[in-house]
């Protein structure tokens, strides 16, 4: 998708600067004063920008304004056409607070633009279109993700309008995917099992998916329907040497229209291998924005087919078959819809894809969002959790990135909640929803990813969704970055808590640890129930160590509250530390400077770091 951002402030031009790299296929516009040479992908103008607006506007299909609301109106306001052809406009604040859908919000995807612009900077997505604001199908947008054809506009709007006004809406699906809605259906939806009984209702309005043409019996239906033609159909095709494209597509539309399908269904064609140079098979494919798929002859004389072997075809291309068993092949069927039907130098089958009634195969995610300020999470992290439908996570993790939930369901709670938060995200995900679960730091280090695999194993649930960790910025190496380069060279991470591990065993750890010199970073060190354990481990580490040893204390790493304090190991208690606090205790050649506390990694004793290069 083409994209023209387009600024006129300096704070503006700097968001824009962020959005184009995050946006591919891209361009900034910005006023030749702030321009900063030959940068690839900006463009900057002297023109007024009422005419910068209106020239992107008839050559992008989608254009961010980074500007106030009116001036955006106004600059558009003498080039919209329709909404099948104005192309979507987003207007974005320069402080980077709302991305508002203004124009072409369903068709020209506004409403996904303003959703993705809002994720990559952390804005709020505003989007005012009925479907999206009551939560209910976008009778417009139906199906798109698969490839649904519409077979006309004419109800698109009455029909829109039953459904977000709550209105009884019927609903019949002989073909094409199942899941194309997650969760419950709109309580106003009704489905039913045939035309007949949908036509027979007092639904005033109705939604068909089908990859069948409908005659005047059902004119009554049609006049208050809205009809979808899923990709549900392959076309094996068979034809003779030099065949042209005029008469395969005269063949292939014959064939449908006496067996009532419809040509916007079709998905794909499928022949045998010896044809990739056909030239008029090529043609009619190119000219109809179909793919080919081509079996070797090896793999259609292997399968089953209703007609007659065809002794020419054997002597011909070394198969009995090749339209029959290239359709069933192709599309997976058992049967066929249409059986060989020749027509001259051209033999056509047609069969049906068939998806089956089950959802789609859940995914559930593990995600590090870092230490607590949306400015450390990943790109991978923020883009996952657009895509997620349910987000579940402790409620402080939950509330640092509220700003990136809008539109999402919310599955959240308190300390002592793990198992139950985890077991529900476990059976969402099983459900065919998309589920992040929202970990501080990293998922995988005291995070949830190991209660996730250990609730899996027991459940023995692995194979009926997928799991995938996004890695976060650890609360480690955020503590680290801010005191300087104390983790540079060996070090061990222990929690304190003994919530899940006896105490025991975490002074056992800690005195190998100190031991071995180690630098040791001590999570979780002290909370209202565990007061004096921090205290004892500061002993197991005086056994060891020297009371000067470096230490250092961050409390609230990137996030409110943030305060970092260098001191010694005989001085660490005298300090505020609560669970929102992370240590580091140096190793016995960590030092600091200034503000730093390094620990070697040991260049000083193989090179001369002092002399000048």
């Amino acid at each position: 998708m083409s994209i023209a951002i387009v600024a006129i402030t300096r704070k503006g031009v700097k968001l824009g600067r962020q959005l184009n790299g995050f946006l591919p296929a891209s361009h900034l516009y910005l006023p030749a004063k702030f321009a900063s040479g030959q940068i690839p992908g900006e463009h900057s103008f002297q023109h007024p920008v009422k005419e910068v607006v209106g020239k992107a506007f008839l050559e992008y299909e989608s254009l961010v304004l980074i500007m106030a609301a009116g001036i955006a109106v106004r600059s558009i306001a003498t080039k919209l056409r329709s909404k099948h052809q104005d192309p979507a406009v987003v207007v974005l604040d320069e402080a980077g607070k709302f991305a508002v859908s203004l124009l072409s919000g369903h068709r020209g995807g506004a409403n996904a633009l303003a959703t993705t612009v809002a994720f990559h900077i952390g804005a709020q997505p505003v989007v005012t279109t009925a479907s999206e604001v009551s939560g209910t199908i976008a009778v417009d947008l139906l199906g798109r993700e698969f490839g649904w054809e519409l077979e006309s506009e004419a109800n698109v709007t009455k029909v829109s309008a039953a459904m977000v006004n709550g209105d009884n809406v019927g609903l019949y699906q002989d073909a094409g995917e199942r899941h194309w809605w997650t969760g419950p259906l709109p309580e106003n939806i009704g489905k039913f099992s045939s035309l007949e009984d949908l036509g027979d209702s007092a639904c005033p309005a109705a939604l068909i998916i089908t990859d069948r043409l409908l005659g005047q019996e059902h004119q009554a239906l049609l006049d208050r329907a809205v009809r979808y033609h899923p990709k549900s159909l392959v076309i094996g095709i068979g034809c003779n040497r030099g065949v042209t494209c005029s008469k395969i597509e005269e063949t292939v539309t014959q064939v449908l229209l006496e067996h009532g399908l419809s040509a916007k269904s079709i998905r794909n064609i499928a022949t045998i291998d010896l044809k990739r140079d056909e030239q008029g098979l090529l043609e009619f494919a190119r000219k109809h924005n179909l793919s080919i798929e081509f079996f070797e002859s090896k793999a259609l004389r292997q399968k089953e087919c209703p007609s007659e072997p065809s002794d020419a075809a054997l002597k011909a291309v070394g198969t009995t078959g090749v339209c029959e068993p290239a359709a069933l092949l192709s599309s997976g069927a058992t049967d066929l819809v249409v059986p060989k039907t020749k027509r001259g130098d051209v033999t056509i089958a047609i069969a049906r894809v068939h998806f089956g009634e089950a959802a789609s195969r859940g995914k559930l995610f593990l995600v590090g969002i870092g230490p607590g300020d949306p400015g450390q999470m990943t790109f991978k992290a923020r883009e996952v959790l657009l895509l997620s439908d349910v987000v579940v996570g402790y409620k402080t993790y939950v509330e640092q990135i509220k700003q990136f939930l809008s539109q999402k369901e919310i599955v959240s709670g308190g300390m002592g909640g793990e198992v139950e938060r985890m077991k529900r995200a476990i059976s969402l995900a099983e459900e065919g929803k998309t589920v992040a679960v929202v970990c501080g730091g990293d998922a995988g280090i005291y995070g949830m990813a190991g209660l996730v695999g250990e609730i899996v194993h027991e459940q023995g649930c692995s194979t009926s969704f997928d799991m995938e960790v996004i890695p976060g910025v650890l609360s480690l190496a955020a503590v680290a970055a801010l005191l300087g380069a104390p983790l540079t060279h060996d070090f061990a991470s222990i929690s304190l808590s003994d919530y899940l591990t006896p105490w025991t065993e975490i002074a056992r750890r800690l005195e190998l640890a100190a031991q071995g010199d180690f630098v040791l970073v001590i999570y979780n060190p002290k909370s209202k129930q565990r007061p004096h354990q921090l205290a004892a481990a500061m002993e197991i580490v005086l056994r060891y160590r020297p009371a000067s040893t470096l230490v250092g204390i961050v409390n609230n790493a990137y996030r409110q509250g943030q305060k970092i304090t260098l001191t010694d190991l005989e001085h660490m208690l005298n300090f505020d530390i609560d669970m929102s606090t992370t240590i580091i205790i140096g190793n016995s050649t960590t030092f600091t400077f200034g503000r730093w506390m390094v620990t070697p990694r040991g260049y000083g004793a193989k090179y001369n770091l002092g002399s000048e290069i």
